[in-house]
């Protein structure tokens, strides 16, 4: 509130602000207060994207640094009452504002995918101040996520593994499972190694399964799968999900799996991996591993330490305790979400029901001899062929 006896042009500038709008004066008056000195940063232009949702163009004067604006986004939301996503283009910082507060729940429903038809291999990441987000985990390569047990991590797993199933139902989904029962639904349609000694077995192969595609690959002169695909060729996507990855405590297990993380992605490889608490005391080089999952996403965490190991920031330490709250970070773009909720009985029905009937069993036994990916069932393949995908990109 200003005070009765403030100089005119303040005054004047007080009465201006709230003229254009309370979600405008809020950000304003967070501004003045953390920037009392001049110069200090400036709206440029305001933006209604559609109810409730705005846009705010901001310049940063000379001195001002961008990442110490950002870091303030806590306090743009709590004083807008909404959640926000802060970017840089250029000299200009741009704040999208949604003051509606994300709800606690949001039904797996509200994600179409056959909007997303342009995408390799989309999935829905959550609901967002800029809507619902979705991305192709074909441009990460390799996606993480971690915090608190009982706060999303395995349904995050769920709504991933089944969008992309209904969707590009010629990927090979292969999922560790310690706990043997989270993913026993899926067995008719993926690889699901609940025992982890069959584990290190599992990604040597793998890495032979790599190793082979590197070749073809090569003698195609094409840098990635998806080119090779583009020019007609047929390399499925095979898509590991571990749900606790501190599991993996062989050290061969562990140096096959870095291998695949290091140079799967080239060849259609994605790992997906989640763990309640990353620390290096569980794996000795995590920090340079972590580097490699570009796409992360952190739910509440217990400490700072343990968000830092996730986003190299303390956000999850602060997130309110929401099953389904997380943070969602990809290079520079770091958001607040609610991911979609997705039963795992509705999940046996969605698949179920698909018109799609080639939804097929991965048919790869742990302890045959064979070291590459067989074919699936019912389909049969020429003498050193590789298994077959009906998908191209659009």
């Amino acid at each position: 509130m200003l005070r009765n006896d403030a100089p005119l042009v303040d005054r004047l500038r007080y009465i201006y602000i709230r003229r254009k709008g309370p979600v405008y004066a809020a950000i304003s008056d967070v501004i003045d207060d953390q920037y009392p000195k001049e110069p200090r940063p400036l709206i440029i232009k305001q933006i209604k994207l559609a109810d409730k949702a705005h846009r705010f163009l901001i310049h940063l004067p000379p001195g001002k640094g961008f990442d110490e604006f950002k870091k303030k986004e806590r306090l743009f939301a709590d004083a807008t009452g909404g959640s926000l996503l802060i970017e840089k283009r250029g000299t200009t910082i741009i704040m999208e504002v949604l003051t509606e507060e994300l709800k606690k729940s949001y039904p797996y429903s509200l994600y179409d995918h056959t909007k997303y038809n342009s995408m390799h291999l989309p999935f829905p990441i959550g609901m967002s101040a800029k809507g619902l987000l979705v991305r192709d985990l074909a441009e990460y390569p390799h996606f993480f996520t971690g915090g608190e047990t009982n706060f999303g991590k395995s349904n995050a797993l769920h709504v991933i593994a089944n969008s992309i199933l209904l969707s590009r139902p010629d990927t090979y989904l292969v999922i560790v499972d310690p706990k043997s029962t989270e993913f026993a639904y899926l067995e008719d349609y993926a690889l699901v190694v609940d025992e982890m000694q069959h584990a290190k077995i599992l990604f040597q192969k793998l890495n032979h399964e790599m190793d082979k595609r590197k070749k073809i690959l090569k003698k195609a002169n094409c840098v990635k799968v998806q080119k090779y695909l583009t020019q007609g060729g047929d390399m499925p996507f095979i898509i590991v999900i571990i749900d606790e990855m501190a599991e993996l405590q062989d050290k061969e297990t562990i140096d096959h799996l870095w291998r695949l993380l290091r140079m799967g992605r080239f060849t259609g490889i994605h790992i997906i991996a989640a763990t309640q608490r990353p620390s290096s005391k569980v794996f000795d080089n995590f920090g340079d591993v972590k580097a490699m999952f570009l796409g992360r996403l952190a739910f509440i965490c217990a400490d700072s330490i343990n968000s830092h190991m996730i986003l190299d920031n303390d956000r999850a330490a602060h997130l309110e305790a929401i099953q389904g709250r997380a943070i969602y970070k990809c290079g520079l773009e770091m958001i607040e979400v609610q991911t979609l909720f997705l039963d795992p009985e509705d999940a046996a029905m969605l698949l179920k029901d698909s018109k799609d009937r080639r939804l097929k069993k991965v048919d790869f036994f742990i302890n045959q001899p064979s070291e590459r990916l067989p074919p699936r069932q019912n389909l049969a393949l020429p003498p050193g062929g590789m298994p077959g995908s009906r998908h191209r990109p659009n």
